[in-house]
C-alpha cells in the first residue's frame, strides 16, 4: 500500500503539523485502498472472495451454497461462464485440462460410454467432484461415463509361502440429472 507521505508536496517537506495531519489520516486513507481494490478483484472470479462470488452466483442464477469450498463455487461459476461452443472429445479433454483435473479421458463410440483414469495420488475429491459435474453437464443424455481411480497399496507381509493378492477397486458413477440452480 502506498503511504499519503508518498504524494505530499515537496514544499510540506519539514512541516509537523502536515506530517501529522497525514500520518493522521494514513489509517483511513488504507481502509479505503483496501475497499477499492476488494471490489476490483470481486469482479474476477478466481480472485473473489465468499462475497464477491455471492454476488456473481447471483448475476448468472446459481444457488449460492456457502457449505461448499470457494474452489468448488469458483469452478462452478467458470463452467456457467464459458462461451457457446461445440462439445468434441477433443474440446471435452481441454476444459478437463484447463480445470487443473489431471485425469486422462477415453471413449467408446460403440457403447457411447466415456471413461475417466486417474491416480489416487495426483487428483483430490475436489477435483472428482468437479470432473462428475463437468460430465454430468457437458454428456449428452444418451452417454454414460466412468471415473476409475487407480492407486498402490503395499501389504507387508513377514513371510512370503507363494501365495500372491490381487485387488482392483472400481468406481462406476452413473450420471445423475444436475440441477443448476435459479428459476426459469
Amino acid at each position: 500500500m502506498s503511504k499519503l507521505q508518498d504524494f505530499k508536496p515537496n514544499y510540506y517537506d519539514g512541516i509537523l503539523e502536515m506530517d501529522a495531519l497525514l500520518d493522521a489520516e494514513q489509517p483511513a486513507f488504507d481502509q479505503a485502498t483496501a475497499a477499492i481494490n476488494r471490489l476490483l478483484l470481486n469482479r474476477f472470479v478466481m480472485k473473489a472472495d465468499s462475497d464477491g462470488l455471492s454476488l456473481l452466483e447471483s448475476e448468472l442464477g446459481i444457488e449460492t451454497d456457502l457449505t461448499q469450498p470457494l474452489e468448488s463455487r469458483r469452478y462452478d461459476i467458470l463452467v456457467r461462464m464459458l462461451p457457446p461452443h461445440p462439445i468434441t472429445f477433443k474440446y471435452l479433454k481441454d476444459l478437463v485440462k484447463s480445470f487443473d483435473i489431471s485425469a486422462s479421458l477415453q471413449r467408446d463410440v460403440l457403447r457411447q460410454a466415456i471413461t475417466s483414469y486417474s491416480r489416487q495420488d495426483s487428483v483430490t475429491t475436489e477435483q472428482l467432484r468437479r470432473l462428475r459435474y463437468l460430465l454430468n453437464v457437458y454428456l449428452p443424455g444418451n452417454m454414460t461415463y466412468r471415473l476409475i481411480t487407480t492407486g498402490d497399496v503395499e501389504i507387508p507381509q513377514p513371510h512370503n509361502l507363494g501365495m500372491a493378492v490381487d485387488v482392483h477397486i472400481e468406481t462406476v458413477v452413473m450420471p445423475q440429472p444436475v440441477e443448476l440452480g435459479g428459476s426459469s
